[in-house]
């Protein structure tokens, strides 16, 4: 199966055929999941990060595997970029009507007028800036250093503006470079990268294949905390003419967020094997890698927009320039947590209220 259509399976059944298997569902689920997914699932076209995807963009590969988008009566295509900036745009140029995206490229095309809404979130950061340069112990010393960090104004640049601002640096101080994803990991692994800014799992690979632990930088609680990560976003062009296919991909969305934050063993062990077969890693590694990530609550039961965290988001990127202050949006010109909402209610009608 091609991973450009994704998710995409359609199965031509004769009419004798189709009523049998309706009726063999309907012995096992409840009637309104199997009256919803009996009808025609609704079309929906969806980018993100990979591949292989980075741990955020697991959501696809645990949707698919676990049958979250098909119970929901949606058939969702996936296109694959390796820049959440890119992923924004084909939003905004229609090529998809949801994208997953880092906050910071949301906000700017936001700011900047595109006619696109936050509908779901994750608000918690999981970059590490690291290093296993044995002069480099704190943030001052990343002074003159080189740094993987991605483009200019893509996620990775953004947050180590922000975190070398604490510690009276200037980007102008260091030599970023665009490394990241993939190309990242192998760099670091190859000893060609000594300083960069990470993912969790990305970083636990190198650490893995290398059996070198790297130092990380610490960054304070006002920027690990205080701003927003990534973000779903829809074209309002979108919601007008296909919101109930977007409420359903959100109810895969809730559902596979759900999981992907169990501490259920048998829950971290089904998604380690999904991720470790997604990202082309080693099971061990993506054991370590959820643990990390649910340990700074990476994956929430609730919409992931917190406002205090999206204004914090949005107040940094007008400090450093990205936005200007009077292009700076309001909170509900950014976000539309309607959609969600409907989700979420029809997610919990079927199978029960999530924990906070």
């Amino acid at each position: 199966m091609s991973t450009v259509t994704g998710f995409r399976c359609v199965q031509r059944k004769s009419f004798f055929g189709a009523m049998a298997a309706l009726a063999a569902i309907s012995f096992v689920v409840p009637t309104n999941v199997t009256a919803q997914s009996s009808a025609k699932p609704l079309q929906i076209a969806a980018s993100a990060i990979g591949r292989p995807p980075i741990f955020s963009n697991t959501f696809a590969d645990v949707a698919e595997a676990m049958g979250y988008f098909k119970a929901a009566g949606v058939d969702v295509s996936f296109r694959w970029f390796q820049r959440g900036s890119d992923t924004a745009k084909a939003v905004v140029t229609g090529d998809v009507a949801v994208g997953f995206t880092a906050s910071q490229p949301a906000l700017n095309l936001i700011a900047g007028g595109a006619d696109v809404v936050a509908i779901a979130g994750m608000p918690n950061q999981d970059w590490i800036i690291a290093s296993d340069d044995p002069g480099v112990k704190e943030c001052k010393d990343l002074k003159g250093k080189t740094v993987a960090a991605d483009g200019i104004n893509n996620a990775r640049y953004l947050y180590l503006g922000a975190v070398v601002a604490t510690c009276g640096l200037q980007l102008s101080d260091l030599k970023p470079i665009d490394l990241a994803n993939a190309p990242l990991v192998k760099a670091g692994i190859a000893g060609q990268v000594n300083a960069g800014v990470w993912h969790v799992d990305e970083l636990a690979q190198v650490e893995f294949k290398t059996g070198k632990k790297w130092r990380q930088i610490k960054a304070p609680p006002a920027i690990t905390k205080g701003l927003h990560y990534a973000m779903l976003i829809a074209s309002k062009k979108a919601i007008a003419e296909n919101r109930e296919g977007l409420v359903r991909f959100l109810e895969g969305w809730i559902r596979s967020q759900k999981m992907m934050g169990s501490k259920s063993p048998a829950d971290k062990a089904a998604f380690a094997k999904i991720a470790a077969k997604a990202s082309e890693i080693d099971v061990k590694v993506a054991l370590a890698s959820i643990d990390g990530y649910q340990a700074i609550g990476y994956w929430v039961n609730n919409d992931g927009l917190d406002q205090s965290q999206v204004m914090s988001q949005l107040d940094q990127l007008v400090k450093i320039g990205s936005i200007k202050a009077e292009k700076k949006p309001s909170y509900d010109k950014i976000v539309d947590k309607s959609l969600y909402a409907e989700a979420l209610k029809r997610v919990e009608s079927k199978f029960g209220k999530l924990e906070k």
